[in-house]
């Protein structure tokens, strides 16, 4: 499925480089203190409510397309606003955000609540449009083009910077939008007119569960 090798390449990629990005952002003075272990927290509760968010969707009938399709886009919108200086002006002033790195925090929770929607949702999807028979093939067959675009940002990284590889995962994002609104438009295999239920165990299990431990658990 294009839509989950575009979007886990863009979290991966999202993994790479939030670190450097927020201390890159912080005063030289304050980088050594920066609390990663409270930012990690933000992302979790930000991975949680997006969970929960789409328990409440699915619990009301609505599909999983139709409320992923605006969150991949706001997913991407995220991204882009981390990444560019212009934008970051405008919402820290909007926000009465005085330092960088909180505003950065803010777009990534933003990212993780994404996230947090995305995993049970693609559940859903996975079992909606694939074959049962030819499930695990084709899902191992997704690892190739998101391994594949992950190892070419990190590859190009000193070139593209943190900020070129935050707009290559929001261009991703985009593209995993675009590939679901042409999913949906094609129609499904099975339950039209139904919301999915998140059927893929481990990784959408954990409503909790944030992209860094995500990462971790499918290494």
């Amino acid at each position: 499925m294009a839509v989950q090798a575009l979007f886990e390449a863009s979290m991966y990629i999202f993994v790479l480089v939030f670190a450097p990005a927020i201390v890159a952002a912080a005063p030289a003075a304050a980088r050594e203190g920066l609390p990663f272990g409270k930012v990690f927290s933000c992302f979790m509760a930000a991975c949680a409510v997006g969970s929960a968010t789409f328990s409440l969707c699915s619990a009301k009938g609505l599909r999983a397309e139709a409320f992923l399709l605006p969150v991949l886009l706001g997913a991407a919108g995220a991204l882009y606003l981390a990444s560019s200086p212009p934008a970051a002006t405008m919402l820290q002033r909007a926000l009465s955000m005085s330092h960088k790195p909180l505003y950065l925090v803010f777009c990534f929770a933003a990212f993780e609540a994404a996230v947090g929607v995305y995993f049970p949702a693609v559940g859903g999807l996975r079992a909606a449009y694939l074959p049962g028979a030819q499930r695990g093939a084709i899902m191992a067959l997704t690892r190739v083009p998101l391994n594949l675009l992950v190892i070419a940002v990190a590859l190009a990284r000193d070139r593209l910077g943190d900020t070129g590889a935050l707009r290559c995962a929001a261009a991703a994002q985009l593209l995993a939008a675009a590939a679901l609104a042409s999913l949906w438009a094609r129609g499904g295999a099975a339950g039209k007119g139904e919301a999915p239920a998140a059927k893929d165990k481990g990784l959408a299990a954990s409503p909790a569960m944030s992209t860094l431990s995500r990462a971790k658990k499918a290494d």
